[in-house]
């Protein structure tokens, strides 16, 4: 867990001189792609499309969560899998992102997620969780989630 703290460190302390809300075309269009990413992944997380929500996350991402073991690609969709099972319960995620930096192929994502739980149309938890995703663009030019930091707020 130190290790990959300090590796987010790192990446923040190089992104964070390049924010992407700058004035260059390619900075504002993957700006709106990383938006579109994460709206994409909410609509087909909420719909319980398994396969649209693992597109987010990379082979090789690293995933930490306080209080829980780190996840991997596998363990994520496997999670999905479970919860996308259960017949009485369902799950509705929104966020808010704050800032995006981004430098070459990488991009740093300031993000709150807020995930609500219904049981018979009844909300019965609702969770807020901070968080910083990592995104990386992969060999076929999409933004893709390598390794997340998030805790409950």
């Amino acid at each position: 867990m130190k290790k990959i703290v300090t590796q987010i460190i790192f990446i923040l302390t190089i992104l964070i001189s390049s924010p992407i809300y700058s004035s260059t075309t390619s900075e504002r269009h993957d700006f709106a792609a990383i938006e579109i990413l994460f709206k994409s992944w909410t609509r087909a997380f909420n719909q319980k499309d398994l396969t649209n929500t693992c597109l987010l996350f990379s082979k090789s991402v690293i995933a930490d969560y306080q209080g829980i073991p780190q996840k991997n690609y596998v363990s994520i969709c496997d999670g999905f899998k479970k919860i996308f099972n259960q017949s009485k319960l369902s799950y509705q995620y929104h966020y808010k992102i704050h800032h995006i930096y981004r430098s070459d192929n990488l991009a740093a994502v300031r993000i709150t997620w807020y995930l609500d739980i219904y049981e018979n149309n009844k909300k019965i938890s609702a969770t807020k969780d901070e968080g910083l995703d990592v995104l990386e663009k992969n060999k076929q030019d999409n933004w893709q989630i390598v390794n997340y930091l998030a805790y409950e707020n």
